[in-house]
């Protein structure tokens, strides 16, 4: 099976793939399995494959009725700019932060890594930093332009998100990409790369500005959220969140977003834990470069670019 613009359908002219083929594939993939007796024996395992042409594939090898299977995604080899992804001009701000934790948000297949690759290569070829990327796995190889960037991936170069900031918070970085927040000490130690004096990157699987802040809160025991909200207010630079919407000719998909910037009045909302009012807030802060899902999808339909079916579908979504 293949998906192609959200759409899955069999392959033209495929025949089922034997036990033996799929093994053969999996060492071929992960050829350092061929030796580890962990890595054989795993039931899910997230790597990336680089051929020798440069093809690179974004793999997860798992268990079905005691079998391996394998899941593929290609990996684009050519960054895309921000203007190519449609990213509202608000985003330009982070092209000249210093400091603070900014947020991606969506759900799997949104287009997640494709927006972080974009802003990343866009500071690469405009600034002069050490940028520290960890990675599960990793989706993008950079070429160093003017920054200097380091990739880990978790499992082959570091054996976790929390291990690898740690140890970056003493290899001088400007710059931390934290390829995903899934736990309280993923958080902790993103803020506190941030609280000392470093841009992070990062994405959550949420569907919303308020939706990451609700995430990143409920990581924590109830007798520590307050305190979170605190230093959450202070470390957190912004969410932009996307989903990828059909286009009006239904042959592509194209983004859609928000976008959150923390200002005073938003700050002082996260400190007092009232989420329910920066949608409002971000609707209120247009003019700042914020965006709301609302807006954007007017804005792509007074462009001709999506229909209205499309915005009908998105315009009520708010969890």
């Amino acid at each position: 099976m293949i998906r192609v613009n959200g759409r899955l359908d069999p392959i033209s002219g495929s025949v089922p793939l034997t036990k033996e083929i799929v093994e053969e594939m999996f060492y071929t993939l992960y050829p350092e399995a061929t030796s580890n007796v962990a890595l054989q024996n795993a039931q899910e395992l997230d790597f990336s494959y680089w051929s020798d042409v440069g093809i690179g594939l974004r793999v997860n090898a798992y268990r079905s009725l005691s079998r391996r299977a394998i899941a593929l995604r290609r990996i684009n080899t050519t960054a895309p700019s921000m203007h190519d992804i449609g990213l509202p001009t608000g985003a330009n701000k982070l092209l000249t932060a210093k400091q603070g934790m900014f947020i991606i948000a969506g759900p799997t297949g949104s287009g997640k890594s494709t927006t972080l690759t974009a802003i990343v290569d866009e500071i690469n070829a405009t600034r002069k930093e050490h940028i520290i990327s960890i990675e599960d796995p990793i989706e993008f190889r950079f070429t160093n332009k003017q920054s200097f960037i380091t990739q880990r991936e978790l499992g082959r170069d570091t054996p976790s998100f929390v291990s690898a900031i740690r140890a970056a918070m003493r290899e001088d970085p400007d710059i931390v990409i934290v390829g995903e927040m899934r736990d309280k000490e993923t958080v902790e130690a993103a803020m506190s790369l941030s609280e000392t004096g470093h841009l992070v990157f990062t994405t959550l699987h949420t569907s919303g500005s308020v939706a990451s802040l609700n995430r990143l809160i409920q990581f924590f025991p109830s007798d520590a959220q307050e305190q979170t909200r605190v230093r959450l207010s202070d470390a957190l630079l912004g969410v932009l969140s996307q989903r990828l919407v059909l286009n009006k000719q239904g042959d592509n998909r194209i983004a859609l977003f928000e976008l959150m910037y923390v200002n005073n009045a938003i700050r002082n909302l996260i400190t007092i834990g009232d989420f329910i009012q920066i949608d409002n807030a971000i609707e209120v802060a247009a003019k700042d470069g914020m965006i709301s899902f609302k807006s954007h999808i007017y804005s792509l339909l007074d462009a001709g670019l999506i229909d209205e079916a499309s915005a009908r579908e998105y315009l009520p979504h708010r969890t």
